[in-house]
């Protein structure tokens, strides 16, 4: 996903965190981002703004929250940040807001506009930018923010956890598979006008790893609409939507009263399923979890092996 230039220092670190001895981080750190961008950390930092919800979940859980001066709107998770100051949208985020915190390192992921990182970049503020689209990248962030933040310890601590739990779980997919064609998958993002992740997403990627087929693939773009011709002959065996998909919220009953749905596979077997937004869609140390609700959904059978 992207590419640590400091390869020794990064071995070093590694080869310490396994044998217990305490090392402390050198500078400058050098590092290139998922957009090309050659990032230099020269000290430690100690004042972060994070413009995603999923970084901001990271940035909790490994420990620097008191280093944390803003989040974007979009920032629900832990509670806790919601008491935090806000900088704006996710996608445009207020420019002059963040120069006058004047952070040491400010992280977003794609959806933040490239222009609002060149400026901000052009301004002096040193911005990281990610583009993760599956969870091994996930993990791989993790472990990245880590390392520019100087907390690879707890880091790896997280990521050692994510990549067993993982690997644990991809297993018994891979065992259902064996015998049995992938069951296709559709995924609700918005109900009216109809809407789905397309090939390459982030939420594709999830589906694959659980074992489904996504039939999103098939559209054109990033995020497709469909129509309810296409997705009648597509004929999806999982129909998988989250409460947040239509402004009047979604629920198990209500996707059984759409009776234009009603010669789908998956409404006719009622293999229809709710999950929560923010755990399949936000690359943070709880995307394990949100894996689990695809997975579950699939293959009700795993359920109470996974979650154990």
């Amino acid at each position: 996903m992207k590419k640590i230039l400091f390869f020794l220092l990064n071995l070093i670190i590694v080869l310490t965190l396994f044998s217990g001895v305490s090392l402390a981080q050198e500078y400058p750190i050098y590092y290139e981002d998922d957009l090309g961008r050659e990032i230099i950390i020269e000290k430690e930092v100690e004042g972060i703004i994070s413009l995603a919800p999923g970084t901001t979940e990271i940035i909790y859980a490994l420990g620097l929250e008191d280093k944390l001066l803003a989040v974007s709107t979009a920032a629900s998770y832990p509670e806790e940040a919601l008491q935090k100051a806000t900088v704006g949208t996710i996608d445009e985020p207020n420019v002059e807001l963040i120069i006058s915190l004047d952070p040491d390192l400010v992280i977003a992921e794609s959806v933040t506009k490239k222009e609002v990182v060149e400026r901000l970049s052009e301004l002096g503020i040193q911005v990281v930018g990610f583009n993760p689209r599956s969870i091994p990248d996930t993990i791989e962030m993790i472990n990245d923010i880590a390392l520019l933040t100087s907390t690879q310890a707890r880091g790896e601590e997280i990521t050692r956890a994510m990549k067993e739990e993982y690997k644990t779980i991809t297993t018994l997919v891979e065992e259902k598979l064996e015998n049995r064609e992938r069951p296709k998958v559709f995924y609700e993002i918005w109900s009216d006008p109809l809407y789905t992740a397309g090939k390459n997403t982030f939420i594709d990627s999830m589906i694959h790893d659980a074992g489904g087929y996504n039939i999103g693939r098939e559209a054109s773009g990033a995020w497709p609409q469909f129509n309810i011709e296409s997705l009648i002959a597509m004929d999806p065996d999982v129909f998988i939507s989250s409460e947040h998909s239509s402004p009047g919220g979604v629920s198990i009953d209500k996707l059984r009263s759409r009776h234009l749905f009603r010669e789908i596979s998956a409404f006719q077997n009622d293999r229809l399923y709710i999950v929560d937004q923010d755990l399949v869609n936000r690359p943070s140390p709880r995307i394990i979890e949100g894996y689990k609700e695809f997975v579950s959904a699939l293959f009700p059978e795993l359920e109470a092996e996974i979650r154990d």
